[in-house]
């Protein structure tokens, strides 16, 4: 069946890929990079374009989340800074929707009252991420284990993907993240995974 029809295959390939995300996942890994290492990556001193890539982004939510921190540490501290954020996915549907930037009402349960009120615009019985945060995201399908990464990165999110991935899978794409970081880089990975051996 696989072979003969196409659609069968597409619905497997889709049932396969896990899309769990939403705003803020894990407050505590957000409140410390911006408290701790914003201040290097955006501070003065910093180059003026900082360049970040969301691997693995789903739907987009982790790669705005990104945006919107960004937005509120260079507001509170005054600095301006051009931060880049590539986010990728390898499922074209999700990085499709991603860039839309267009959630359900749902998303209110992850977000405070002031994010929401501004960060976001209502659309009908939707919400969607305003244009200045929308910007700052260029979304992109990618394969991470046999595309080329992003290079001269200064940060790079990678979030509950390599726990998916075979020990050999997981060294490839840690290599191929090292090579995308720059020596300063930070590399923002999930609760539950690691560098391993490296």
């Amino acid at each position: 069946m696989l072979e003969s029809r196409h659609s069968e295959m597409t619905a497997l390939y889709n049932e396969l890929l896990i899309g769990v995300t939403n705003f803020y996942r894990d407050p505590l890994v957000w409140e410390t990079l911006q408290k701790k290492h914003l201040p290097n990556l955006l501070g003065s001193g910093s180059k003026n374009t900082v360049r970040m890539w969301v691997a693995g982004c789903s739907t987009g939510e982790e790669a705005y989340t990104l945006a919107m921190v960004c937005k509120d540490w260079m507001e509170e501290t005054g600095e301006r800074v051009d931060v880049k954020i590539f986010a990728t996915d390898i499922d074209r549907e999700s990085v499709a929707k991603a860039g839309q930037g267009i959630y359900p009402d749902a998303v209110a349960a992850d977000l405070t009252p002031r994010l929401l009120t501004k960060y976001f615009s209502r659309q009908g019985e939707a919400f969607q991420i305003v244009r200045t945060i929308r910007e700052m995201v260029v979304f992109a399908q990618h394969n991470l284990v046999t595309d080329p990464p992003f290079t001269n990165l200064d940060l790079i999110s990678c979030r509950n993907l390599l726990i998916y991935l075979q020990p050999i899978l997981q060294q490839k794409v840690i290599d191929s993240f090292n090579f995308a970081l720059n020596n300063e880089g930070l590399l923002l990975l999930g609760t539950s995974e690691t560098t391993g051996d490296m």
